[in-house]
């Protein structure tokens, strides 16, 4: 058995949307690698599920009931990393809008599908920022990282919502990176192509989009969301890439070179 340190040992993070999906995955990950995770989940219910899956593998982590479209929300999560564990290293958004994948023509979106996808893409993103900044900075070794779509990169024709807020936390993170850059944060995004529960149970009824969109994957499958997607997000917050700033990093099996 090895006994070297785990790349994140003692560090502490926030993943917002970890009760379930790519958000679970990326929790699991971190604590795999030795960090304190900050499970802050919409649902107390979800956010507890994944406390104890990171618990029955020996892994530190606290469910906190999170909103992140309230900022008194974010705020309370911030706290709560900083109570439990005395610090936060690692801020990771990966909440997202529930409409964020359904195919929605321009001409049909309503004020508050709009207003939805933006609050969780782009409200929650600033609050996030405002309340982790100073924190991220005591540590020396700060980590703010987006988990945002290829759609950022070449837009999107299933919902122009989706492409439009992805595209403004790619533009985020790159003016971050800049502001924050001299106290030593990196400020990241990952656009990731994983396979997800509700994915499986679409591409179970409809084999031929699976099909379609494996044929533009070089690696020729969807992305594990623990290991390969969560895999990235460890990476990109150990200091084997402290020197990784400003980018949106595709995570997705080389689909973004076919596109």
């Amino acid at each position: 058995m090895s006994h070297e340190p785990k790349l994140l040992q003692g560090r502490t993070a926030i993943v917002t949307g970890a009760g379930g999906g790519i958000g679970r995955g990326l929790a699991q990950a971190l604590a795999g690698a030795g960090a304190n995770v900050v499970i802050a989940a919409r649902r107390a219910a979800t956010g507890d599920e994944t406390l104890v899956l990171i618990q029955a593998e020996g892994g530190k982590a606290i469910s906190v009931q999170t909103d992140v479209t309230r900022r008194a929300d974010v705020d309370a999560a911030v706290a709560a990393a900083l109570a439990t564990y005395g610090g936060l290293d690692i801020v990771v958004h990966n909440a997202s809008s529930g409409q964020s994948s359904a195919p929605t023509k321009c001409e049909d979106i309503d004020d508050a599908r709009w207003d939805e996808q933006y609050a969780i893409a782009l409200d929650a993103a600033f609050y996030l920022a405002q309340a982790s900044f100073t924190h991220l900075c005591d540590t020396g070794r700060g980590r703010f990282v987006i988990l945002s779509s290829a759609q950022a990169l070449h837009g999107g024709a299933m919902n122009p919502i989706y492409a439009a807020v992805k595209s403004a936390q790619r533009g985020m993170v790159k003016a971050l990176a800049r502001e924050w850059g001299p106290h030593n944060v990196t400020v990241n995004a990952i656009a990731p192509a994983a396979e997800t529960d509700a994915s499986k149970a679409y591409f179970e009824r409809n084999p031929q989009i699976r099909e379609q969109i494996l044929s533009v994957i070089p690696l020729r499958r969807m992305g594990d969301m623990r290991d390969d997607i969560g895999g990235a997000l460890v990476a990109l917050c150990s200091e084997q890439m402290r020197f990784v700033t400003g980018q949106t990093i595709p995570v997705d099996g080389g689909a973004y070179t076919a596109l």
